[in-house]
């Protein structure tokens, strides 16, 4: 999803911060322009269909962006989208705090976190079942905002902003443990193999113990010195954990003892723009067969050889979430507003679909785009008005579904069923 940026240094770089308001000697001459700062990708568009596997109807959503690896698949959704019912779970979006992470989904329930730290469980037909604050004694629930959960173990695993991880109990939500690790978390832990694995905007990432909270392995990846809102989260395959850095490094490491595989950054940006020299991975890593994908949101998405960390391609548009990968293609949501598709073999461009830039609600804000994730044949990306859908073979529109707060969070889909949390703290479910 498009974050803000963490950090007040880039005002400086946008503003330059009066560093150079002197008076300047203008030298005489026709001023050419060498470089376009901001140009996308020229992309010819061709409709190519897309081999996607058929729909089917999955049971749960562990994690935001679907499982461990955040390989979605193509989980079924019927027909038009209506809304099946609409329940507070928390607090949503304002000027101090942010939703930074999605609903996850399992054994008929639906587990949400809000913006100031409260994970609910709601059933799959709209009833709360409990909530817990994870807010500490003394601490106002603003200062330690964002955070996510995930699911595994018959547990809930969340991390928060204050820098605590817990594992609550799925059935109650009583805290089974909690550990600090003694920086902000603002996505969500990833579960796999008895082990929970977090990153806190110090860049390190820690692995624990799923039934004891014990630490296993610390790992500190290189540090960033800006980052954006939220965060990626840790992606687990073939006993490799690939760690996500504000600094752009993505690491791989033995999930088990955290030992280094391989190591690759994405360091390519837009030249021009002051979000050029945020290398933060915006989205999750996603890992499909051996290769994984990640992109920054100044100009990179790379596919790499996940065993040897190869690169197996780099396409100059950057993306404001993980990307989706299904079949043969690749779809995002790029840094310049585009939703586009890529062949997964070689990056090529297929096509690209041009979408608003700014707020339609809001002209001085930015659009929010979150997503997009594959449901009943259809690509759905979350906006800040709500829902828009997408033909997956060639980017034409396929309607939308209005939500009065818009949306915050990337959609959760299953067992037939849309999940969404809204701008006011409201989950939203659609079939």
């Amino acid at each position: 999803m498009i974050r803000p940026v963490l950090t007040l240094s880039m005002a400086c770089l946008v503003a330059s911060c009066g560093l150079f308001d002197g008076e300047e000697d203008i030298l005489p001459g026709e001023r050419i322009q060498v470089r376009p700062a901001t140009s996308a990708t020229v992309i010819q568009n061709t409709a190519r269909p897309a081999a996607l596997p058929a729909a089917r109807i999955n049971d749960a959503w562990t994690h935001p962006g679907g499982s461990a690896s955040h390989a979605t698949g193509h989980p079924d959704l019927q027909g038009e989208v209506t809304s099946a019912f609409v329940t507070s779970v928390g607090t949503g979006n304002s000027d101090e705090v942010r939703i930074t992470s999605g609903p996850v989904v399992a054994g008929g329930s639906v587990y949400t976190i809000s913006s100031t730290g409260t994970v609910v469980a709601t059933t799959t037909s709209g009833q709360r079942r409990w909530a817990q604050s994870l807010v500490p004694l003394g601490e106002q629930a603003q200062d330690g905002f964002g955070g996510g959960v995930s699911l595994g173990n018959n547990s809930v695993f969340a991390a928060t902003g204050f820098g605590e991880v817990f594992a609550l109990d799925a059935s109650d939500g009583s805290i089974l443990w909690q550990a600090n690790v003694g920086a902000p978390v603002r996505s969500a832990p990833t579960f796999a193999n008895g082990r929970v694995f977090v990153v806190g905007r110090d860049d390190t990432a820690t692995a624990f113990n799923a039934d004891t909270g014990t630490v296993e392995w610390r790992v500190q990846g290189a540090r960033g010195d800006t980052g954006v809102l939220g965060g990626g989260q840790v992606a687990v395959f073939e006993g490799l954990a690939v760690l996500p850095f504000s600094s752009g490094e993505i690491l791989a490491v033995g999930a088990r003892n955290g030992r280094r595989a391989w190591a690759t950054a994405l360091t390519q940006g837009r030249r021009g723009l002051a979000r050029s020299s945020i290398g933060d991975i915006t989205g999750d890593p996603v890992v499909v067969g051996t290769s994984v994908y990640a992109a920054n949101q100044s100009g990179s998405l790379v596919s790499i050889n996940g065993l040897s960390g190869t690169r197996n391609w780099t396409h100059p548009d950057g993306a404001v979430d993980a990307p989706l990968v299904v079949g043969d293609s690749v779809w995002f949501v790029s840094d310049q507003a585009e939703l586009i598709r890529l062949d997964a073999a070689n990056g090529n461009p297929i096509w690209s679909v041009q979408l608003p830039a700014r707020n339609p609600r809001d002209e001085d804000v930015s659009a929010f785009y979150a997503g997009p994730v594959l449901a009943g044949g259809r690509l759905v990306v979350a906006t800040d008005t709500g829902l828009s859908f997408f033909s997956p073979t060639d980017g034409s529109s396929l309607g939308a579904v209005s939500l009065p707060d818009g949306a915050a969070s990337a959609p959760a889909v299953a067992g037939g069923r849309l999940y969404v949390q809204s701008g006011t703290g409201s989950l939203h479910a659609f079939e």
